[in-house]
């Protein structure tokens, strides 16, 4: 998997306008390497995760996933015992709403997740007035 590849270079934008522009390919680079966010290659797939210490559990969240969703799926279960070598015991991932057809056995949907960009000021003004009429 070659990062650098024109067609990688426009999944990785597409991710990263469906992720709210939080980041560019130059800070996953860098959150990779302070090893904030963990890099994984499967072929020409490419998924990013970053773990979390709760006060009860350790999670591996799957950030973004980028290149074929069955070559991710088919890895998926190294996935699985990298988190559970690293002490983690629970493994959880957002996407776009096609991800639910495609869910494996144990996964469950928890809900939908939803963002508002606040830099639009006309978008904040005002807003229970429109729920209202």
């Amino acid at each position: 998997m070659r990062v650098l590849d024109p067609a990688m270079q426009r999944k990785i934008e597409r991710l990263m306008k469906d992720g709210n522009n939080c980041y560019t390919l130059d800070d996953i680079m860098e959150c990779v390497r302070k090893g904030t966010m963990q890099s994984h290659v499967f072929g020409e797939t490419w998924v990013l995760t970053q773990v979390h210490e709760w006060p009860q559990r350790k999670s591996v969240d799957l950030t973004f996933v980028v290149g074929h969703a069955d070559e991710f799926l088919e890895n998926l279960p190294k996935l699985y015992h990298w988190t559970k070598d690293i002490g983690a015991d629970l493994i959880t991932g957002s996407g776009r709403d096609g991800w639910t057809k495609r869910l494996l056995p144990g996964w469950h949907r928890m809900g939908s997740l939803y963002a508002k960009d606040l830099r639009d000021e006309k978008s904040t003004i005002n807003h229970y007035t429109s729920l209202e009429g």
